[in-house]
């Protein structure tokens, strides 16, 4: 399977797909593994660059990132 460019942060086209899938995951443990795991269900998407940039964002685990990246970009109209 070839990689992929498509990077998946706030401004996606799929980035309310993203959130609402990660969202059914309900708990965090601290890790970004559910996000992993939702970005790779998801196809051609760009797992390890997608987590980096959210972490830039301030994503650093799934519940930060469902939680601050997420709400934060919808209070801001992305």
């Amino acid at each position: 399977m070839r990689g992929s460019d498509e990077i998946i942060v706030p401004g996606h086209p799929r980035w309310s797909e993203f959130v609402s899938k990660l969202s059914r995951a309900r708990i965090c443990f601290g890790t970004t593994d559910q996000a992993r795991l939702t970005l790779a269900g998801m196809g051609d998407v760009n797992v390890e660059g997608s987590l980096r940039e959210l972490a830039r964002l301030g994503g650093t685990c799934d519940c930060q990132i469902e939680l601050d990246v997420a709400r934060s970009t919808a209070s801001m109209g992305a």
